[in-house]
Parts: structure tokens; sequence; C-alpha cells
């Protein structure tokens, strides 16, 4: 593949093909296609009855040498579509250069499907890369995935993985400057429809958008683990959280990463859509949030809970929160947070734990606290641990830091 080359042509490395979807529908599976630096103004239509599959032990490969740029052609949508199983794309960069496009969607049978070492940037539709239409088993790793900004205004993310979607791995990714989140995973748009599931994301940079690092909204089994996010505050759709779980989420494991700078450091609750369930089985374990801020409005808490059940806030260290290292039970919409269990936490800082009066079955215990920091149980402040104790009805094993 070369900008020099012609579609007439053998398509070896001495006589190139000219268009990269000639040689998308010539490849079969095992083999590489090589596409040599250049410019490419053309949709990539990784689907058709021309289109082969690829195979487990023999995918296709559409390999970008010197990084070639994809562009908008003057006609047409994504820049590249996947609707093939076993194909992967590798080393471009996908410039959408202020166009209202996706750059990259899977959909359908998308079963080992790849999208890695790829730059990709400057759209003005809801997203980057989206996986829609019942896509499955998807890696989307090691790309820089920036600048996607909805106008003249409104959300737009990084990876947006919508109902229908499973398997769906988002990794080593550096994810920022968007005007949505870095990951969202979205709500059905219809009743009936398939909830998005098994997804994980992980050890990526997630920084500087508008809103959040990661939106999970009602999807199920999820995975959100060793990530570093930072550089989020309030805006006009957002809590400045790093990471929030909301509406109906399900099954949610939210492990060993890294927050800093935002305006809250983990969410679950707050958000429902009519009488619809609120989030059910969220884990919050071995998290480190620091510098979390009140700067533009929010409230700056390192952990708060809201409208939700059966959640563990287990083994997290806190410090640094302008508003209180844990705000649980409140009760902003309402609703309760049921059966919450918070153990095992380090909270360091002026404000310790706020309790609000609508958590029942709440099993609070074994957690340590900086000595000379407040609690609050609506409406008491203390900075007693032994007050804190007999108004609260927790924490009776719970100790000062040493």
């Amino acid at each position: 593949m070369s900008p020099s080359g012609s579609d007439s042509a053998p398509g070896t490395k001495a006589a190139p093909l000219r268009t990269i979807g000639r040689a998308v529908r010539s490849a079969g599976p095992g083999e590489v296609i090589r596409v040599q630096a250049g410019e490419y103004a053309e949709g990539v239509l990784i689907d058709g009855a021309a289109v082969k599959e690829g195979r487990a032990n023999a995918p296709i490969t559409l390999l970008g040498e010197g990084k070639p740029r994809i562009v908008p052609a003057a006609r047409g949508g994504t820049l590249v579509q996947v609707r093939k199983p076993h194909w992967i794309v590798e080393g471009f960069e996908i410039d959408v250069r202020g166009q209202p496009r996706f750059a990259v969607i899977f959909e359908g049978n998308t079963t080992g499907a790849r999208l890695t070492g790829c730059d990709i940037h400057h759209g003005t539709l809801g997203g980057g890369v989206s996986t829609h239409g019942g896509a499955r088993d998807v890696l989307i790793d090691n790309n820089h995935i920036h600048d996607f900004r909805r106008r003249p205004k409104g959300d737009s993310h990084g990876v947006v993985i919508q109902a229908t979607s499973r398997n769906i791995t988002v990794r080593g990714n550096d994810i920022h400057g968007n005007s949505g989140d870095s990951v969202q995973c979205l709500l059905p748009e219809h009743k009936g429809q398939a909830v998005a599931r098994d997804v994980l994301i992980e050890g990526n940079q997630l920084h500087d958008n508008d809103e959040n690092a990661v939106d999970i909204k009602t999807c199920q089994g999820v995975v959100i683990r060793d990530n570093t996010m930072y550089g989020f505050r309030k805006s006009p759709t957002s809590a400045g959280e790093a990471v929030v779980i909301h509406f109906s989420a399900r099954d949610v494991r939210v492990e060993d990463n890294r927050i800093s700078d935002a305006g809250r450091g983990i969410s679950v609750g707050g958000s429902r859509e009519g009488n619809q369930p609120s989030p059910v089985n969220v884990v919050v374990r071995g998290n480190d949030i620091r510098n979390i801020t009140q700067s533009g409005g929010s409230d700056g808490a390192g952990i708060r809970v809201e409208n939700s059940r059966g959640v563990e806030v287990v083994d997290n260290t806190i410090a640094n929160a302008e508003g209180y290292g844990m705000m649980l039970g409140l009760g902003s919409n309402g609703a309760p947070s049921e059966d919450l269990t918070v153990r095992g936490n380090v909270i360091q800082g002026r404000n310790l734990v706020r309790l609000g009066k609508h958590r029942p079955g709440l099993k609070m215990d074994r957690n340590r606290y900086a000595t000379e920091g407040t609690f609050k149980v609506d409406p008491e402040e203390t900075q007693d641990l032994g007050r804190w104790r007999a108004v609260s009805g927790v924490d009776l094993k719970s100790t000062p830091l040493q």
C-alpha cells in the first residue's frame, strides 16, 4: 500500500496498491496489509461479501508503517468500520479533522478484533471509538485517543461502549482532552435492549476531560482496574468525578486505581431513571485517592455513595480531600444506600466521614482515621472518635492513625 501506488497493481512491495479499501478486499487469513506512510482520504470498511474473515490462529492485520494518516473522504461517515472477526488495525494516525464523524466503530461479529498503537483524534460527533450493534470480544489497546469535542457543545467521549456490546477490553491507552469522558458505558436506548456487559478498563491513563475518566451507566460485569486518573472539575453536566457508577449498573469492581486532582474521586449512585433499580453489587477496593478539590463548586469527596444496594468500600486510601474523605447515605435523590459495607480504609485530612440518614444495613468498621479530623453524623460534627462511635453506631473497632 502506498499513496503513489495503483489499484490495478499486483499489491507487492515493488508494485503496491493505492487504496486501503482495495487491499482490504484482497487479503486473506494470516496475511498482513502493509500500509506505507502518507495520507489516505478514504473510509476503510472491513465488511461485506468481498472481505474475508480472519481466524483465531490466522488474523488479518492492517498494519501502518511510519504512521500513515487516514483522513475523511469527501463522502462517507466513520473513518474505519470493523464488522468482521479477527481483524487487527495497528499503527495509524486517524485524524477526523474536526468533522462530525466517529473515528472507529466495531459492530456485529467482531470476535478477536483489535485496535492498537494508533493516534486517534479531533472528531466532533459523540465519540472517537465506539462498540455497538452486538460488537463482541474487542481489544482496544495502547492507543492515544484525544480531542473529541462535540460542537457547539455536548458530550463526546474517547471510547463509547454502547448497549448490546459484550466482552470489550480497553487497556493501556492514553485518553484525554474530550468534552465528555475518557470511557463511557451507555444506557440501553430502548426497553428490552441488552445492556453492555463484561467490560474491562485496565492500565490506562485517563485524564483532563470536561466530565469524567470513566462513566458506567446501565452496564453489567465491569472491571475498572489499575488506571491512573486525574484532571476533572465540576461542569454543568458533571460533578467532576474520576469514576461515576450510576443508573442501573450491576456487578462493577473499581480496584487499585490511582486518582487525584478531581472534584470527586469515586461516586456510586446519584443519577437514576424513573423507577429503575439503583446500582447493585459494586466493589470499590484498594484505590489510592488524593488531592480531591472543591474548586469549581464540587463537594470534594473522596468516595461518595448514594442510592445503591450491596456496595463494598474496602481497603482504600484517601488523603487530602477538601470535602469529606467519604460521604455515605445522604439521600441526595431521596433513595437509600442499602446494605453498604465500609471496612479497612485509611482516611487522612481535615474532614474524614459524613454520614447521612439514608443508610439501612450499614456495616462500617476496622477503618483508620487521621487524628484531629472531623466526623459528621448529620447534623452533629465531632473530632472525637469515641463520640463518633456513640452517635453513629459504627466503627467500634476502628482506630486512629499513629
